[in-house]
């Protein structure tokens, strides 16, 4: 059989990155905050310097997705160090004097990159930043100063003291007393000026996590990742405005969130992968039954494998598109405009890339407990990753963008930019994807013209849960034009695989939303009966192509590690007793 075409460019990157399972600081066994680093360090020695890396999205991506089935807290300080610090430093800062020492550092790891942006007032908004830096003309650098308590910043992993690390600070830049809105700005931790704690208590992805306070931290004038801003002698010359030099000062967004997606997805194929690789085994009472012999597990299975190619492939999408526009702006030299965003500035920069990372993320967080019980008590141990995966899931619900903010901030914007809804004709063809697209489509339409003629763009408090349901239906429709298109352009017996797990996710997305298209017309009462006999049919049909669906998702046992991924798990399990 053909192999899943989408892996093949990063196929050689996963095989270097896999020679690192032998070493001893991916012993998985050990564990702690200490290991969390040293794992980051050796994988930084395989991946490639920072700046190189920057200069290579390919290998980024790929080293994030490999890194999301590994380790997800390594995963987590690989982003922010690859895609969060290099990026602010390489392309917001001016090249020379006092920064190079930093982004040194950044390709060592000898000190790797922070983001501190999120304030203890603020939740999960960086809106309001409230941190000043300081502008002082007779010294020419900044303070750091941290005005009063809500605006401690909170959660960077920068907690743990063994290694030093090179942050960037959003803070508000004060020149002359007159404040500029929200900069970046790097920063060296330790600092003696600054006061950081590790937060008590443990985390769903184990991070030095830490509550931070400036007092009057000194820092020179060439750390201020200043962009196209200047000072002059009366100000700041800056040709952005305030939102958006808020969305640009997140300058990492985009590596960001794209590194996340790619991970989550990559987290989800695995999760899958054991579940499925297990329940070809497991047996269910006595004698014993093959789980996957009831119709009950093996219909679970079968959507969680076409729920995990669907958004990988919207997920793909956007990382093709993020490799496009880092090898553009290298050709170009000019970076990517970004836009304003009220409610959540790490979407400005790409509303497609930022809703991929949410699309992963709940993704693995559904599939993760569907694959969590299909495999009993076997499950929830974190030795076989699954419940490890979940855990990540419940992290990026705020890593890189608050999921709800950013489906409002979405769905305002869906609201202007969606057309008014088609005529459609009622029923629906069982076999056909596009009457599934269309009936998305329609759900999408109607829900921004209704939106659009109720709400008060002043005050749409009232209608937040629509706006939000209008960002999920928008996500669903992109994901099913993704899984349409890289079925199409697959061929033989591919193509025939994938076309068997299109229709399945295509039904599970309609029956879903089967109460709104019922209230609206767009399916009658009887078709409710038609969708719930095709899910069974095409469930099955999903379960005769499980070994071939489970071999693309390029997911080797010994990448995942764990028992329960491996055929002979009994053995490895006993082994520990012998």
């Amino acid at each position: 059989m053909t192999p899943n075409p989408i892996f093949g460019d990063r196929m050689p990157v996963w095989a270097e990155l896999d020679e690192l399972l032998d070493k001893p600081e991916f012993d998985l066994s050990r564990t702690g905050i200490n290991a969390t680093y040293q794992r980051l360090q050796a994988f930084g020695r395989v991946l490639g310097p920072a700046t190189e890396v920057h200069r290579d999205a390919e290998r980024l991506m790929a080293g994030m997705e490999w890194a999301g089935i590994i380790d997800p807290a390594m995963m987590h300080a690989a982003m922010v160090h690859y895609g969060v610090a290099t990026t602010a430093l390489v392309e917001c800062g001016r090249p020379g004097g006092d920064l190079d020492p930093l982004i040194a550092d950044l390709d060592t790891m000898d000190a790797p990159g922070a983001i501190v942006a999120t304030e203890l007032g603020r939740g999960g908004s960086q809106v309001n930043i409230r941190t000043e830096a300081r502008y002082h003309r007779d010294r020419s650098s900044f303070i750091l100063h941290t005005p009063d308590d809500t605006a401690l910043k909170i959660m960077p992993n920068v907690g743990w003291t063994g290694l030093a690390r090179t942050a960037v600070v959003n803070a508000r830049l004060i020149v002359d007393d007159t404040d500029h809105g929200v900069h970046a700005f790097a920063f060296r931790f330790p600092h003696p000026q600054a006061r950081v704690t590790v937060l008590p208590g443990g985390a769903p992805v184990p991070l030095d996590y830490s509550v931070i306070r400036f007092q009057h931290a000194e820092i020179p004038f060439g750390y201020w990742l200043s962009d196209t801003a200047t000072i002059t002698g009366t100000g700041v010359n800056d040709p952005l405005p305030a939102g958006q030099r808020l969305a640009r000062s997140l300058s990492g967004v985009n590596a960001a969130v794209t590194s996340a997606a790619v991970a989550l997805a990559s987290a989800t194929r695995a999760a899958v992968a054991i579940a499925a690789r297990y329940n070809t085994q497991r047996l269910i009472g006595y004698p014993g039954t093959p789980t996957l012999g009831f119709s009950t597990h093996r219909a679970q299975l079968a959507s969680a494998v076409a729920h995990v190619y669907a958004t990988g492939f919207y997920v793909d999408k956007v990382r093709r598109d993020f490799i496009n526009e880092r090898l553009s702006t290298a050709a170009t030299g000019t970076p990517q405009q970004v836009e304003h965003a009220s409610y959540a500035p790490w979407l400005a920069a790409n509303r497609d890339r930022t809703l991929a990372k949410v699309a992963a993320t709940t993704t693995l967080e559904g599939i993760g407990a569907t694959c969590r019980r299909l495999c009993g008590f076997q499950g929830v141990l974190h030795a076989n990753r699954i419940a490890v995966y979940e855990d990540m899931a419940r992290s990026f619900h705020a890593a890189g963008g608050d999921t709800r903010l950013l489906l409002l901030e979405a769905g305002r914007q869906l609201i202007e930019g969606t057309s008014a809804p088609a005529r459609s004709a009622p029923g629906i063809g069982m076999g056909d994807s596009r009457s599934v697209c269309r009936l998305v489509s329609v759900h999408e339409r109607v829900l921004a013209d209704q939106l659009r003629h109720r709400i008060n763009h002043d005050d749409a408090g009232d209608h937040l849960h629509d706006i939000e349901r209008l960002a999920r239906v928008h996500i669903v429709r992109r994901t099913l034009q993704e899984f349409h298109q890289a079925a199409t352009n697959s061929e033989g017996r591919w193509r025939t695989v994938l076309d068997s797990a299109r229709h399945l996710y295509g039904i599970d997305a309609l029956l879903d939303s089967a109460g709104w298209h019922l209230n609206h017309g767009s399916l009658h009462p009887g078709d409710l009966d038609v969708l719930h006999n095709a899910h069974a049919a095409a469930a099955e049909d999903v379960a005769r192509h499980l070994d071939a669906l489970i071999d693309g998702l390029a997911v080797p046992p010994g990448r995942v590690g764990g028992f329960i991924g491996r055929t002979d798990y009994i053995d490895r399990v006993a082994a520990l007793v012998r």
